[in-house]
């Protein structure tokens, strides 16, 4: 019969596969994360208006201007000076277009309904600009946007013939740009819209100065795992689980192995080379003449002296059989079960 592996060999070498695969597929996963890691840019952003309040002749101020935080008199305004400043840095260069203008749209609503405009005009205060170029840094620079309160204010005036208005004008400062980054190979852009409100129909008006933008963020592009690389990463992991289980299954099964079975797995393991399994169970007959010998070892020795097979005969779940024939004689070991296992 064929060598069987010994028990401890077994579990030593599934141990060891176990370990290996865990192992290994630790490392996958983490080449897994470098593999998926994505590149990136970072950036930073910066969006600032100011305004300064120009005033007609007038006998209340001793500055012909007012800078921002004053609530104002409406008959006493004559323009609204604008600046605007937008950056964008990129710590990589690229080329890029871009476009920006600034529109005013007066919107005008009936002070006792407000659910729609009566009635919304358009005005450009400064032309498109478009350009091109190529850098880390996208700037634009907008200055002394001259906005003339009374061009407004007139049409209001006209309204009030008719309705108590409620007016607003909005300045809509308009940026876009975009590029195409070599670091994360695809298109980077941004659309940036600054919106600046004037009350225009109240006697006094406060303006709220527009929120600002200060940011610095990153840009970030993510690779996807190849699926070759997922199956590895999946057959080694079914093959960890299925080697820890057998693994589990073997220290199981050798804890509850008893005696009289670890006795005739001993013998079979240690002596195969002159034991040969037969099948059936073994049955005397009146022919022959039955020595019964005392153990297994003493069986062993009539072994070496005829130079004759042992025969192993499992009778019955609790007892086993060794014989050694010669001619008319028979020699036979019996292992019970009783004997070992209480």
């Amino acid at each position: 019969m064929k060598r069987k592996l010994k028990w401890k060999v077994k579990v030593t070498l599934l141990t060891i596969l176990s370990i290996i695969l865990f192992l290994l597929f630790i490392l996958e996963m983490i080449a897994s994360s470098n593999v998926s890691k994505g590149k990136s840019l970072t950036y930073t952003k910066i969006s600032n208006l100011n305004y300064v309040t120009y005033l007609k002749n007038n006998s209340h101020y001793d500055s012909r201007y007012l800078k921002n935080d004053f609530n104002l008199v409406a008959s006493l305004i004559d323009y609204f000076s604008i600046d605007y400043n937008y950056s964008y840095t990129l710590n990589e260069k690229i080329k890029y277009k871009l476009t920006y203008d600034v529109t005013a749209v007066l919107e005008v609503y009936d002070s006792e309904n407000t659910a729609k405009p009566i009635e919304k005009r358009e005005f450009k205060i400064a032309d498109k600009v478009t350009e091109n170029g190529k850098g880390q840094i996208i700037k634009v620079n907008i200055y002394n946007q001259k906005i003339i309160y009374d061009t407004y204010n007139q049409i209001i005036q006209e309204w009030k013939k008719e309705i108590s208005p409620d007016a607003t004008l909005k300045i809509y400062i308009n940026v876009k740009w975009k590029g195409k980054s070599k670091v994360l190979n695809q298109e980077v852009s941004d659309t940036c819209v600054t919106q600046f409100d004037i009350p225009i129909s109240q006697k006094t008006i406060d303006i709220k100065s527009p929120e600002n933008v200060d940011e610095t963020n990153p840009i970030l592009k993510n690779k996807k795992l190849p699926l070759w690389y997922l199956f590895i990463m999946a057959v080694t992991l079914v093959s960890f689980i299925i080697s820890s289980i057998y693994l589990l299954i073997n220290i199981i099964n050798r804890k509850n192995i008893s005696k009289y079975e670890q006795k005739i797995n001993k013998i079979l393991r240690e002596f195969d080379r002159a034991i040969t399994e037969a099948n059936g169970e073994f049955v005397k007959d009146e022919y022959t003449n039955y020595i019964e010998v005392k153990d297994f070892m003493e069986l062993l020795d009539v072994h070496d002296n005829v130079n004759e097979p042992i025969i192993y005969y499992k009778n019955s779940e609790d007892l086993s059989v060794f014989v050694v024939k010669t001619g008319h004689d028979t020699y036979y070991t019996l292992i019970r079960r009783s004997d070992y296992d209480d």
